[in-house]
């Protein structure tokens, strides 16, 4: 049977179409499942460590006002005597990558301190004002890095990372230039070596990936001048530290990602002197951390803002931080 010319016509027309349109859809799916494709490489996409011969150079900025805190029975109250703290840190990071699977790394910050406090007492009707003004300045601590893809990334849906840290105490651990009691440099190193080990797993399900990780902290015993009248050094340690946390990270399009962290940290009691001191008391903390993530090929851009939610013993106000990252 013979068909009209409009009957060929419209029957290649669908035949076309239908070819048109099932190639647009595997190639929708080859981007969704091979995600290393794409022309940049974010953080929802990027290896965890990395790549063998790779440079990051990184600086991140942050900044916090505090004038509250959780207290020991983890109730948000202003700090005592009209005190008033600010405290800002702009670090610079290096990283390298030794292998597809190991990268080694050193952190270093220069830290910028304040902390304003005042007291008005009365006494026999006469009154009387006390002021504290403190500040830190310089560069603190050295952090040294390595990580290592036990389970890889490219052989497993599922990535497991381990990292050691080992904190170098480079930064003056000792009050200077002490005036009185209230007008002296704050230290700006903690005065020991502390030690850390964890895991970080992550799954990339595009355009998402998800990501957790737990980390424990050991501190070893040092010696310092705990307050400005100490005539000389003494012993101390800081409790050891568990910090654990969780995130979700979106991205948006080639150069945007949104990201959603909640993290939970706990300090043990430290000793001055061998004795367990209400001046290092048990600490612990749950934040929620938001962050946006700009890219531009290898450079980036990330601002978050970290919100304590419930905690005892720590700051109650946010932490801003700024963070600039390029690879070459």
């Amino acid at each position: 049977m013979n068909m009209k010319k409009s009957e060929i016509i419209i029957t290649l027309f669908i035949c076309l179409t239908m070819v048109f349109n099932s190639g647009i859809l595997v190639a929708q799916t080859e981007k969704q499942l091979v995600p290393s494709d794409l022309k940049q490489q974010t953080i929802v996409t990027e290896p965890v460590t990395l790549s063998k011969g790779f440079l990051r150079i990184g600086a991140v900025a942050n900044y916090r006002v505090a004038d509250r805190q959780f207290n020991d029975d983890c109730e948000k109250e202003y700090f005592p005597y009209n005190v008033w703290n600010s405290k800002s840190a702009f670090n610079i990071s290096i990283q390298y990558g030794m292998n597809d699977r190991m990268e080694i790394g050193i952190v270093t910050e220069y830290m910028y301190n304040k902390l304003n406090s005042q007291s008005n007492n009365v006494d026999g009707g006469v009154s009387s004002s006390i002021q504290t003004k403190l500040k830190g300045i310089g560069f603190g601590d050295t952090r040294l890095d390595l990580k290592y893809q036990v389970l890889p990334e490219k052989k497993y849906k599922v990535s497991l990372t381990s990292y050691l840290n080992a904190m170098i105490p480079t930064g003056q651990k000792n009050p200077r230039n002490i005036k009185s009691a209230g007008e002296y440099d704050l230290p700006v190193g903690t005065g020991n070596y502390s030690a850390s080990g964890g895991i970080y797993a992550r799954t990339v399900i595009y355009p998402y990936s998800f990501t957790a990780f737990l980390k424990y902290t050991y501190n070893f015993s040092g010696t310092k001048k705990i307050n400005a009248t100490d005539i000389s050094e003494r012993h101390f340690r800081f409790g050891n530290r568990y910090e654990t946390g969780i995130s979700t990270n979106l991205l948006l399009n080639d150069w945007i990602v949104i990201s959603n962290d909640i993290n939970f940290c706990y300090e043990g009691k430290g000793t001055i002197d061998n004795v367990i001191s209400a001046t290092l008391p048990c600490s612990w903390s749950i934040s929620y951390i938001p962050n946006l993530v700009f890219q531009v090929k290898k450079f980036r851009l990330s601002e978050s803002v970290s919100i304590p939610v419930w905690g005892r013993n720590v700051p109650a106000d946010a932490l801003f931080v700024l963070r600039m990252q390029y690879i070459f």
